[in-house]
């Protein structure tokens, strides 16, 4: 599987994992609701989901919506996959450093999982490697500061899963930011025992 890529404006680049479980032809239109946050443009899709551009009235402000489409795994019914969902949203919320995209809001929208979370204008690492005319020393300090939001992800008892260069975003501040925790798992939750 490959992962898709979309440019916002040309400024903002948002990479989502591809995985097998899409629900395939369910977009939303311009106009659209997920609880208070209006749709405004789709960004881009992948297996995990579709991630919007979004307005939300009450902070007046845009944000990215991913909506989470996975189909329930082997054995999950759709309750428990959609309780699962929303606790590994819900620990990714609690999530606060200046090097992990923040997690604003979650909650469920017409059987789905929804993420709303902090819009970034930038470029993926990959994108910014390419491009850019970088030091070694300004490369490694990048790396470092990805490094750095995954090392606080595990403090919070977070895996990533899926971490590569086109999950990390340079915004147009110069901060890194990793992003699209959307195969995160917490560790705890692993560790409990299957039911059934």
């Amino acid at each position: 599987m490959t992962s898709k890529t979309s440019d916002l404006d040309g400024k903002t680049e948002l990479s989502i994992m591809a995985d097998s479980g899409l629900e395939k032809g369910r977009e939303l239109t311009r106009g659209t609701c997920i609880d208070r946050y209006v749709i405004l443009d789709k960004i881009g899709e992948g297996g995990m989901g579709i991630v919007y551009k979004a307005y939300d009235p009450e902070l007046d402000r845009q944000i990215a919506v991913k909506l989470l489409t996975m189909k329930p795994g082997k054995g999950e019914d759709t309750t428990g996959h959609q309780t699962r969902l929303l606790r590994e949203a819900q620990a990714l919320a609690k999530l606060s450093h200046p090097n992990v995209v923040a997690v604003y809001d979650v909650g469920t929208f017409e059987g789905d999982v929804f993420i709303a979370m902090e819009l970034v204008e930038g470029r993926t690492l990959r994108r910014w490697l390419r491009d850019t005319e970088s030091s070694r020393k300004q490369i490694v300090d990048m790396l470092i500061d990805a490094g750095r939001g995954l090392c606080a992800a595990h403090e919070a008892e977070l895996v990533h899963r899926d971490f590569k260069p086109e999950n990390v975003i340079i915004g147009s501040d110069g901060r890194v930011r990793v992003l699209d925790f959307g195969l995160a798992r917490a560790a705890i939750l692993e560790d409990e025992p299957k039911s059934g």
